[in-house]
């Protein structure tokens, strides 16, 4: 018989026995109580639950080392995120960066060509002049 049922019957001899009247108080056969809390004793000192024990005490130890891997696991996560967004925001402004001065430069190169080609037109219009 396991603890648990055998905490039961336990209950079932208090709630069984006899009660003394205006009181809360029982009476208890004696013999009864002793038996149960010999066979509890028995049960508690079994080699089955003792390694029942170990086996609940080793479930719990890996819940804990579960719980704080798949914390350290979120977190690695969450840095990694961090530093992706930092990176794609370098990326993002390193881009623009690259893209004024490729805007400026071409700014630059076409009032360049314009002007070389209002000039050319201008000395074109007097060359036919002369």
């Amino acid at each position: 018989m396991e603890i648990l049922g055998l905490l039961d019957h336990l209950e079932s001899v208090v709630l069984d026995s006899p009660k003394v009247p205006f009181t809360k108080k029982i009476i208890a056969d004696e013999e009864k109580f002793l038996q149960v809390i010999d066979k509890i004793r028995l049960v508690i000192q079994s080699p089955d639950l003792a390694k029942g024990t170990i086996i609940v005490r080793g479930e719990k130890a890996a819940r804990g080392v579960e719980d704080e891997t798949e914390s350290k696991a979120m977190e690695v996560m969450e840095q990694a995120y961090k530093m992706a967004k930092e990176i794609r925001e370098g990326a993002d402004k390193y881009a623009d960066e690259v893209l004024a001065n490729l805007e400026a430069t071409s700014t630059r190169i076409l009032r360049t060509v314009k002007a070389g080609r209002e000039r050319l037109e201008k000395t074109t219009q007097a060359g036919a002049a002369k």
